[in-house]
């Protein structure tokens, strides 16, 4: 199973799916906002729920829609525990039709899978236009940096060990020369 976020052209976004029998290929529009950042954010929702052995959330499922000019798509992701793999649902919708529904693809990933191709299209997608670049083709969002140190440093087990800040328990943060440490940190 692959899974590879590209952009495409400026302001565009594509993802690509595929197995060894099946390959589709769906768009995004920065026109509409950017909901490859809200698909990240939810699916790095139940990254920390599992990294944390959180499994109050559970079953858990969200949507994300990703809107283009003539073709919109619908992102299920479902999780049903913490061991279970999430199943990736892309519904295809008009946006000129209520009636129109198509499914296109219904798969279950392991959790290591998906994220490990979520962090290699990050990793790819970095190499290739860095940080001010991504900004400047994608246009409505920044890098996913905190996504991108969380997988990297789970791959190569690499500590970020949190740190509290003041008296208040909720202020937290890693050191930033340990975050700077591992963005440098070269395993090309």
């Amino acid at each position: 199973m692959k899974i590879q976020f590209n952009i495409q052209t400026v302001g565009y976004i594509v993802a690509e799916l595929e197995t060894e029998d099946e390959k589709i290929k769906i768009g995004h529009s920065y026109a509409y906002g950017d909901k490859f950042q809200e698909l990240l954010n939810g699916l790095f929702f139940v990254y920390s729920c599992r990294r944390e052995a959180n499994g109050d959330i559970f079953p858990y499922s969200f949507e994300i829609m990703w809107y283009d000019d003539r073709v919109n798509y619908s992102w299920i992701i479902t999780a049903d525990s913490l061991q279970s793999e999430l199943e990736i649902r892309i519904i295809e919708l008009s946006p000129t039709s209520s009636i129109y529904s198509r499914e296109l693809w219904k798969k279950n990933l392991s959790f290591d899978n998906l994220f490990n191709e979520i962090y290699s299209s990050l990793d790819r997608l970095l190499l290739e236009f860095g940080f001010i670049g991504y900004k400047n083709n994608w246009e409505v969002g920044n890098f996913p940096l905190g996504e991108y140190l969380m997988l990297k440093a789970d791959k190569f087990h690499f500590n970020l060990e949190l740190m509290n800040i003041d008296e208040e328990e909720w202020k937290n943060k890693v050191p930033i020369k340990r975050e700077l440490d591992l963005v440098l940190f070269d395993q090309h």
